[in-house]
């Protein structure tokens, strides 16, 4: 996962991201305890992921990213947390059901963990993707980043919401 994200965010995406043995890892994998949602090809390769950071404590809206959102409310409670890292690492030929199934995954995880709502900053062509998935997230502010229109969403976890995206890719919830 780590080798993905240093090749898509490093590589083609050319972001600032520090990496180190062809691994891109920050302070919020190493420090505060983040869990992983990773989605594998049969062949046990990377094919899409995410991290989740509770907001009770540090996240990236609050330490890196509210420099690009001046009047942002804090968001943060047990029932909230932060994604981030959204990884994907498509090949061609790849089923699009494997966004399908972080997704499911992520409302699974959050469901069973009384998480309500998710947060996460996001560029404009991800929220066709999050649109198209079902996931419908509530714009709570815009700005930009490196001339590119930016979101800070929020996204309600629900059992109708996890059936609908399984429903629209095809899979089991």
């Amino acid at each position: 996962m780590v080798r993905a994200r240093a090749d898509v965010f490093h590589t083609r995406m050319n972001w600032d991201v520090k990496v180190e043995h062809e691994r891109e890892e920050d302070e919020y994998d190493r420090e505060y305890n983040p869990l992983y949602i990773v989605v594998e090809r049969p062949d046990g390769s990377h094919a899409t992921s995410i991290r989740l950071l509770p907001t009770t404590g540090p996240t990236m809206l609050r330490n890196v990213f509210h420099r690009f959102f001046p009047n942002c409310p804090d968001i943060y409670g047990a029932n909230i947390w932060e994604v981030t890292r959204y990884c994907a690492t498509y090949r061609k030929g790849d089923p699009a059901s494997y966004t399908g199934e972080l997704f499911v995954k992520l409302s699974e995880i959050c469901l069973d963990a009384g998480i309500d709502i998710v947060t996460g900053v996001f560029f404009k062509p991800m929220y066709r993707i999050l649109m198209r998935s079902g996931w419908d997230p509530v714009p709570v502010t815009t700005s930009e980043w490196d001339g590119k229109p930016i979101v800070l969403g929020t996204f309600e976890m629900s059992e109708p919401r996890m059936h609908d995206i399984a429903h629209r890719y095809a899979l089991a919830a």
